[in-house]
Protein backbone atom coordinates (compact mmCIF):
# COMPACT_ATOMS: atom_id res chain seq x y z
CA UNK A 1 0.00 0.00 0.00
CA UNK A 2 2.77 2.23 0.89
CA UNK A 3 4.23 1.98 -2.30
CA UNK A 4 1.37 2.06 -4.42
CA UNK A 5 0.76 5.51 -2.38
CA UNK A 6 4.72 6.41 -3.45
CA UNK A 7 3.64 5.68 -6.70
CA UNK A 8 0.91 7.56 -7.36
CA UNK A 9 2.27 10.72 -5.78
CA UNK A 10 5.57 10.23 -7.97
CA UNK A 11 2.88 9.81 -11.15
CA UNK A 12 1.02 13.09 -9.88
CA UNK A 13 4.44 15.16 -9.74
CA UNK A 14 5.40 14.47 -13.66
CA UNK A 15 1.85 15.28 -14.83
CA UNK A 16 1.68 18.43 -12.87
CA UNK A 17 5.42 19.36 -14.05
CA UNK A 18 4.55 18.35 -17.76
CA UNK A 19 1.26 20.43 -17.70
CA UNK A 20 3.23 23.53 -16.68
CA UNK A 21 5.94 23.21 -19.45
CA UNK A 22 2.47 23.10 -21.66
CA UNK A 23 0.86 26.09 -20.29
CA UNK A 24 4.13 27.80 -20.41
CA UNK A 25 4.72 27.40 -24.20
CA UNK A 26 1.35 28.34 -24.82
CA UNK A 27 1.84 31.77 -23.31
CA UNK A 28 4.75 32.69 -25.18
CA UNK A 29 3.41 31.51 -28.44
CA UNK A 30 0.42 33.40 -27.27
CA UNK A 31 2.65 36.83 -27.34
CA UNK A 32 4.70 35.57 -30.54
CA UNK A 33 1.55 35.54 -32.64
CA UNK A 34 -0.05 39.02 -31.12
CA UNK A 35 2.98 40.59 -32.73
CA UNK A 36 2.79 37.67 -35.96
CA UNK A 37 1.95 39.88 -38.94
CA UNK A 38 1.91 43.12 -37.47
CA UNK A 39 3.65 46.38 -39.20
CA UNK A 40 3.99 49.73 -36.75
CA UNK A 41 5.65 52.65 -37.60
CA UNK A 42 8.23 54.61 -34.98
CA UNK A 43 6.79 57.74 -33.33
CA UNK A 44 9.09 58.52 -30.17
CA UNK A 45 11.84 59.80 -31.95
CA UNK A 46 12.44 60.61 -35.99
CA UNK A 47 8.38 60.77 -36.64
CA UNK A 48 8.90 61.85 -39.86
CA UNK A 49 11.54 59.31 -40.94
CA UNK A 50 9.10 56.97 -41.74
CA UNK A 51 11.22 54.06 -39.57
CA UNK A 52 8.94 51.28 -39.68
CA UNK A 53 9.09 47.68 -37.70
CA UNK A 54 7.06 44.34 -39.32
CA UNK A 55 6.63 40.67 -37.78
CA UNK A 56 6.60 37.70 -39.53
CA UNK A 57 7.47 34.57 -37.87
CA UNK A 58 10.81 34.68 -36.06
CA UNK A 59 11.82 37.68 -38.05
CA UNK A 60 11.19 41.35 -37.85
CA UNK A 61 12.07 43.65 -40.72
CA UNK A 62 11.43 47.13 -41.69
CA UNK A 63 12.78 50.94 -42.98
CA UNK A 64 15.27 52.51 -41.04
CA UNK A 65 14.98 55.76 -42.52
CA UNK A 66 17.75 55.25 -45.22
CA UNK A 67 18.02 51.38 -45.41
CA UNK A 68 15.78 47.75 -45.00
CA UNK A 69 16.68 45.56 -42.31
CA UNK A 70 15.98 42.30 -40.76
CA UNK A 71 16.88 40.51 -38.04
CA UNK A 72 15.60 37.08 -36.22
CA UNK A 73 13.74 38.15 -32.86
CA UNK A 74 13.16 35.72 -29.72
CA UNK A 75 10.41 36.18 -26.86
CA UNK A 76 9.88 34.77 -23.65
CA UNK A 77 7.94 36.21 -21.28
CA UNK A 78 8.29 39.87 -21.48
CA UNK A 79 12.21 39.43 -22.80
CA UNK A 80 12.04 40.12 -26.25
CA UNK A 81 16.42 39.64 -28.11
CA UNK A 82 17.13 41.14 -31.34
CA UNK A 83 19.91 38.59 -32.88
CA UNK A 84 21.59 39.14 -36.44
CA UNK A 85 20.58 42.54 -37.23
CA UNK A 86 21.59 43.02 -41.18
CA UNK A 87 20.97 45.87 -43.58
CA UNK A 88 21.89 47.10 -46.83
CA UNK A 89 24.46 49.69 -47.54
CA UNK A 90 22.62 52.42 -48.79
CA UNK A 91 24.09 55.97 -48.31
CA UNK A 92 21.50 59.17 -48.00
CA UNK A 93 21.52 62.48 -46.02
CA UNK A 94 23.15 63.16 -43.04
CA UNK A 95 19.92 63.58 -40.87
CA UNK A 96 18.35 60.33 -42.31
CA UNK A 97 22.10 58.28 -41.36
CA UNK A 98 22.26 60.14 -37.97
CA UNK A 99 18.63 58.81 -37.52
CA UNK A 100 18.88 55.26 -38.88
CA UNK A 101 22.14 54.76 -36.83
CA UNK A 102 20.75 55.93 -33.69
CA UNK A 103 17.26 53.49 -34.44
CA UNK A 104 19.32 50.31 -35.22
CA UNK A 105 21.70 50.72 -32.02
CA UNK A 106 18.41 51.15 -29.84
CA UNK A 107 16.96 48.48 -31.11
CA UNK A 108 19.57 46.18 -30.73
CA UNK A 109 19.90 47.02 -27.29
CA UNK A 110 16.54 46.15 -26.82
CA UNK A 111 15.34 43.49 -23.99
CA UNK A 112 11.72 43.73 -23.26
CA UNK A 113 8.38 44.94 -25.03
CA UNK A 114 4.78 46.03 -23.96
CA UNK A 115 2.11 45.89 -26.21
CA UNK A 116 -0.92 47.83 -25.49
CA UNK A 117 -3.79 47.92 -27.82
CA UNK A 118 -2.32 49.24 -31.34
CA UNK A 119 0.65 50.80 -29.39
CA UNK A 120 4.46 48.82 -29.24
CA UNK A 121 6.87 50.24 -26.87
CA UNK A 122 10.20 48.54 -26.64
CA UNK A 123 12.08 48.71 -23.69
CA UNK A 124 16.30 49.03 -23.47
CA UNK A 125 18.42 48.53 -19.90
CA UNK A 126 21.14 50.81 -20.84
CA UNK A 127 18.96 54.23 -22.46
CA UNK A 128 16.79 56.33 -20.93
CA UNK A 129 15.19 56.47 -24.93
CA UNK A 130 12.47 53.72 -25.78
CA UNK A 131 11.32 52.66 -28.71
CA UNK A 132 7.39 53.75 -29.12
CA UNK A 133 5.62 52.19 -32.30
CA UNK A 134 1.92 53.01 -33.83
CA UNK A 135 0.61 50.03 -35.86
CA UNK A 136 0.19 51.33 -39.36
Amino acid sequence: MKRLSILFFMLFLICSCSTMDKISENNITDKKNVLDGRKFKLVSIYPDMNITIEFNDNKISGFSAVNRYSSLYEIDGDIFNVYNLITTLMSGPKDKMKAEYEYLNLLKDVTSYKIEGKKLTLYTVLSSNYLIFEEI
